[in-house]
């Protein structure tokens, strides 16, 4: 026998016998994209004891409302403090433009658009978070469900994905993952609803998706030669690379990031200088394989090591069925829907820094693909070494699930370890960062507010994540700066506006017990004493505390060197 009729009887045993059927081609209308072996339906049987179909989407909408209804309890209990990029971004929504420094304007747009609704709260600028991955998991459903024609498969790819703890992070706190995650799974399925009922106008909507993707963040520009990269594999659909299609989506998608492009030109290409820097290392300095290490080690932090295992089990099966000779166009379209992001990132790691989270867009497709990966598991549960498979993957899957809301449940209420002697190291308290700075704020806004009544005084921090939070916690939003002492540029050095503040008075933040030499020439006097502020982050934990200095009749600020981009 040839390799390659081998490599086709392979992927035919490992599918069920009624999803082997083969797709004609149409060159009149788009064909249908196979809906995989992969996922039949009624493989949920261990957890449902053969419920009906009808079961699953009224599944799915109870868990949806569950974890929407938590989400927003969540935000509006107020048990943690704004991040500090949380903060910025709201900075950022004060003073709306095409784009800004490091990222599109879409994270401010839509704080401005909650805040304008309801007020300056974390509860407003939060609620957005809360709504986009409401909408990422319907979004996911439908993904699924499409690919494998079954809804129980959809819900099962909803709670992998919520019980990843990245994905939960992200369902409570607004950052740019917010938008970029919702606009890359809604753009999966509009380009497989373009792949499967053609027409020029789905393929226009997948424009629109890829379009505000691109203004949520730049790593959405990935999403483009991972579809082209699927047409070109796919002897089903390498037809559209003949049609204009895809053209049309990328075309649209590249105009709606027009104004990004315009603001970054007309400021020197800031946006552009501070992309190339965070790829090619900057000033980071690296060991390649401890980094690539690093990196891998956080996709399994911050997904749990037994589901992220799941999740890669799950695109090795996708790829061996996509990439066979015979290959799944299912299986294909998931592969290149998650791998070669995730691929990038382990790459670029080589010489970099690569941040957990530059991977999470990678886990909509993954998670279908873990499900696929079980859900044909569960097909064969009844043939000898195949039934040792569907009882592995059954409990692999579990206790991935129940481990992934464990852990998130600690990141939601980590005093409850404290309370029983248990507390978190501080190494792996993430949300160290989101405590204390209600009550910086609070210091800050009686010493504001004294010194307001001398004279007009703003604020400023030679960090941008305390003058952003400071902005927010004091009562009145002051005007608010980031002196540049030697550092990378960020959005306050965009803005600059000191010089309009000659002869003011000032309240300086920061975590140094003296002020620098530069803040020292610029103010006539500035206080020797200064308040200290203990910075608590939770019972067992205190970082260095702050500072605060009075400073009176500004002068002028001569900005020390920028330390890169």
């Amino acid at each position: 026998m040839r390799a390659s009729d081998a490599s086709c009887n392979h992927s035919k045993r490992l599918w069920p016998p009624k999803w082997r059927k083969k797709i004609g081609h149409s060159r009149s209308a788009a064909p249908e994209l196979s809906r995989s072996q992969m996922c039949s339906r009624g493989s949920f049987t261990d957890w449902t004891h053969q419920a009906s179909g009808r079961q699953a989407p009224l599944l799915f909408l109870l868990v949806l409302c569950c974890l929407t209804a938590f989400h927003l309890w969540f935000i509006h209990s107020g048990r943690f403090n704004l991040a500090p990029d949380e903060a910025h971004y709201w900075t950022w929504s004060k003073r709306l433009d095409w784009s800004y420094y490091s990222k599109g304007p879409m994270v401010a747009y839509l704080i401005a658009l909650s805040t304008r609704l309801g007020g300056d709260t974390e509860f407003f600028i939060r609620l957005p978070a809360v709504l986009l991955s409401t909408g990422t998991a319907v979004c996911t459903f439908v993904l699924a469900d499409r690919l494998c024609r079954s809804t129980w498969a959809g819900l099962q790819a909803v709670l992998a994905l919520a019980a990843m703890p990245l994905a939960e992070a992200g369902s409570i706190l607004m950052t740019i993952d917010a938008p970029l995650v919702f606009f890359w799974s809604l753009t999966l399925v509009l380009i497989h609803r373009a792949l499967t009922t053609g027409g020029n106008g789905r393929w226009l909507l997948a424009g629109i998706g890829l379009g505000l993707g691109l203004l949520s963040k730049y790593t959405m520009a990935i999403m483009a030669p991972q579809i082209f990269l699927y047409l070109l594999l796919s002897r089903q659909h390498r037809f559209w690379l003949r049609r204009p299609g895809p053209y049309l989506a990328l075309g649209v998608g590249l105009l709606l990031f027009t104004p990004v492009i315009y603001w970054s030109a007309t400021h020197h290409f800031v946006s552009l200088r501070h992309l190339l820097e965070q790829l090619g290392g900057g000033n980071n300095s690296v060991i390649p394989l401890k980094s690539a290490g690093e990196f891998v080690a956080s996709q399994a932090g911050v997904v749990t090591p037994l589901l992220f295992l799941i999740l890669i089990i799950g695109l090795w099966e996708v790829g061996r069925t996509g990439l066979a000779r015979c290959g799944d166009d299912t299986s294909l379209f998931l592969l290149c829907a998650s791998a070669p992001l995730l691929i990038v990132c382990v790459i670029t790691s080589l010489w970099t820094k690569v941040q957990a989270n530059w991977a999470a867009p990678t886990y909509i497709a993954a998670a279908v693909a873990a499900v696929a990966w079980r859900q044909s598991a569960s097909a064969h549960r009844n043939s000898g070494p195949s039934a040792w498979r569907w009882t592995r993957s059954r409990t692999l899957f579990v206790c991935a699930l129940i481990t992934g809301f464990l852990v998130s449940a600690v990141g939601h209420f980590p005093h409850a370890l404290a309370a029983v002697g248990l507390p978190l190291p501080r190494k792996l308290d993430l949300t160290k960062r989101l405590r204390g700075w209600a009550e910086l704020g609070a210091q800050v806004n009686a010493i504001y507010e004294e010194m307001s009544h001398n004279g007009p005084t703003f604020v400023f921090s030679d960090r941008y994540q305390v003058a952003s939070e400071v902005m927010f916690y004091v009562a009145a939003h002051p005007a608010t700066y980031n002196i540049q002492l030697g550092r990378r540029m960020n959005q306050f050095d965009v803005w600059g506006g000191t010089d309009k503040v000659r002869g003011w008075n000032a309240v300086f933040i920061t975590d140094r017990p003296d002020p620098p030499e530069p803040v020292l020439r610029s103010f006539d006097v500035v206080q020797s004493d200064p308040l200290t502020v203990p910075s608590t982050v939770g019972p067992m934990h205190r970082l260095r505390p702050w500072f605060i200095f009075r400073c009176y009749k500004f002068r002028g600020f001569q900005p020390a060197r920028q330390l890169g981009y």
